[in-house]
Parts: C-alpha cells; structure tokens; sequence
C-alpha cells in the first residue's frame, strides 16, 4: 500500500480530525448517496485551500456526482458536505445559492449559451450579481479572457458556434472565474480536446492554481493530463475512494487495481 492510500485510510479512519483543518476548503465526511441504487458509499475526503484535486475513476463511478454535492445541487442521504467551514447539505435553497456564488463550475462541453455572444456568456454571472456597473462589467470579461489567453476585442462579438472546442472551454473558464471564485470546479474540461489543446486548458488550470491560489476539483477520464495538474489524486472504484495522494504516489503504487487503471500509459 502507497503513502497515498495509507492518507485515504486516514482520512476515512479519523474523519474527525480531519474535519478540524483549518486549511480545508471542501471536506466531506461519511458522505453516501443512492438514487435506484448505491452512487458513493462512506465518503470522506478533505481539500485544501490553493490544492488542485484530480477525481479519476471509471465512467460511471460518481465523479460528476461528487461535483453536484459539492455545488448542493444534490443533498447526500447522510454524512456532510463542508464548504470553507459551512456544513451546506444543513442550508436552505437561498443558503446554499450564496454558497455556490463564491464557486466557479466549468461545465462538460463548456455549456455556452448558444444564443449569447461570447462577451454576454462571460458577462452572464456578473449581470446577477446586481451591483456591477456595465463599463465595470466590461472591464471584468476582457480581463478574464485576456487570463485565459483569448484576444477580447476579437472573441467578444463571437457566437459559441464559430468558436474552436478549445476556445469555447478556455470561455467557459474565463466565465467560471468572472466572479474571482475561491473555488473552481470542472467536469472533464480537456474532453474531446487534440493533444495540443488539451495541454493548453492543462496549463490554464495550473496557473489558476499556482498565480491566484484558487482550490480546484477536476473530474477528467485523461490519465495523462491529471498527473500533469494535481496536486492530488482521488481514484473512485466501487461507489468509494480507493486511493487518495499525489500522482508520484499513484504511480508507484503496487496496487493491482491501480496498475490496472494506469495501464493504459
């Protein structure tokens, strides 16, 4: 067993302990949920603050599951779901609308409002807040397209169908963090990308990290691209957590079943 599965059976041995970290960003504890039958059974998992967490695992092991109860679009059927201190599966709808506020999702396919310039697409998340001017609004989308390395005077006027697959990811990004979130998640955000693009959008996910300490959690099924961003890897099989640790430490693992999963390298 690696160093990285031995923090996994820690985390589930000693979920109080873990719960006490004053650097956790997202924790969930003893989380399980079923729909006609069991999703995720007994998860508990700490993220934090300034970490880009991988979530690996097979299709339909969960991964976008743990996205939604991270968000509160699902509630678990027990254990809890922590957001910077707050339990957020014990709030109200109106609760838990402020609490997603303060996260960025970036969604499978970048989900762009097909009928919305690229400039309302980004601006969507800003005009609800309320209390932004419109030259302020502005401002803000060419700020967050310049991030994500996009010529704003050339992509603004664009619909999302004459835009590249990568191009309408790196948008969907510069939507997610309008709002300088705290928390940036996304669901298999380098899927269907060529190699080329995919290591762009890898790229951008790190700099977020690293220049703006943003916490990540990145559902992906690319191997290689997540052994390239975390700064964890979480690997689901069987509705729970079967390794959690760096991707040194999955790589060395002798662990049959992640030999298995890896092998594909």
């Amino acid at each position: 067993m690696t160093e990285g599965t031995h923090v996994a059976a820690a985390e589930h041995r000693e979920p109080t302990a873990v719960a006490a970290r004053a650097s956790a960003a997202i924790e969930l504890a003893h989380v399980s949920l079923a729909f006609e039958q069991p999703i995720l059974e007994d998860i508990s998992l700490t993220i934090d603050r300034g970490e880009t967490l991988v979530v690996l695992g097979e299709s339909g092991t969960g991964k976008s599951t743990l996205l939604k109860l991270i968000l509160r679009l699902l509630v678990p059927d027990s254990g809890d779901v922590t957001i910077n201190g707050e339990r957020i599966n014990e709030l109200s709808f109106e609760e838990a609308l402020r609490v997603r506020r303060t996260m960025g999702m970036v969604f499978q396919g970048a989900a762009l409002f097909d009928s919305l310039t690229v400039f309302e697409n980004v601006a969507y998340p800003l005009r609800e807040r309320g209390d932004l001017r419109e030259e302020e609004i502005e401002a803000r989308v060419r700020q967050k397209l310049e991030y994500v390395d996009l010529d704003p005077d050339r992509v603004m006027p664009q619909l999302p169908a004459e835009l590249s697959g990568g191009m309408k990811k790196r948008v969907g990004i510069a939507r997610g963090i309008a709002n300088d979130p705290a928390i940036m998640l996304y669901d298999e955000p380098t899927s269907g990308l060529d190699p080329l693009t995919t290591a762009t959008i890898t790229h951008l996910i790190m700099k977020l990290q690293r220049g703006l300490g943003v916490t990540s959690v990145v559902v992906s099924h690319d191997i290689r691209a997540s052994l390239t961003m975390a700064t964890r890897i979480a690997l689901l099989a069987n509705r729970r957590i079967v390794f959690c640790g760096t991707a040194r430490e999955m790589e060395a693992s002798d662990d049959p079943y992640i030999r298995d999963f890896l092998g594909g390298l």
